[in-house]
């Protein structure tokens, strides 16, 4: 999940060149940026990426000092938890029941809108998600609401196939329900 490629969709999310993303010799996510800058860490660079970008979604996450260490917060929850979690059968049905009971009262993570945060937890799930059946969907309905919601927005699914969340319970129950 704290990989290049994921680092790479979140730039371009942002709007933002992504500059040498790499692993260094720890196998450490890092990227060299303007004027040679380099920053290590997965949740470092976002938030450098954040503060480089005039995007909607940085600007969200970056609006207050506690919005940011939310966002930050939700960041290391995706890399130390929910990426390595959606690979293991038992603890995954847990992260998808604790995020489906999670978006039963919000539409994003942090505040009312979208953050680093979603595109975080979004792109640590994405193959997680991918794998459910119709039925799983439906029973994960709140999530899948909130996955199908931001995989809308082409800077975020890039090209990549959008996932059908179109069942007759889905899509009587999931449209309009965002605040």
């Amino acid at each position: 999940m704290c990989d290049v490629a994921t680092v790479q969709k979140i730039a371009n999310c942002l709007g933002v060149a992504p500059g040498k993303i790499q692993l260094n010799e720890e196998q450490v996510v890092t990227r060299t940026g303007a004027q040679n800058k380099t920053v290590s860490g997965f949740a470092t660079i976002l938030e450098s990426l954040a503060r480089e970008s005039k995007s909607e979604t940085a600007q969200n996450s970056i609006v207050t000092k506690e919005v940011q260490a939310q966002v930050y917060q939700w960041i290391e929850f995706a890399v130390l938890y929910v990426a390595p979690g959606s690979k293991d059968k038992h603890v995954s049905k847990q992260l998808l029941a604790d995020f489906n009971k999670l978006f039963i009262s919000k539409s994003y993570l942090v505040g009312h809108f979208i953050t680093l945060a979603d595109l975080a937890v979004y792109y640590a799930i994405s193959e997680l998600v991918k794998s459910l059946s119709p039925v799983d969907k439906e029973n994960y309905l709140n999530l899948s609401r909130w996955f199908d919601h931001l995989q809308q927005r082409p800077e975020i699914h890039q090209g990549e196939p959008m996932l059908n969340f179109t069942t007759i319970y889905l899509h009587n129950w999931a449209t309009g329900t965002h605040i």
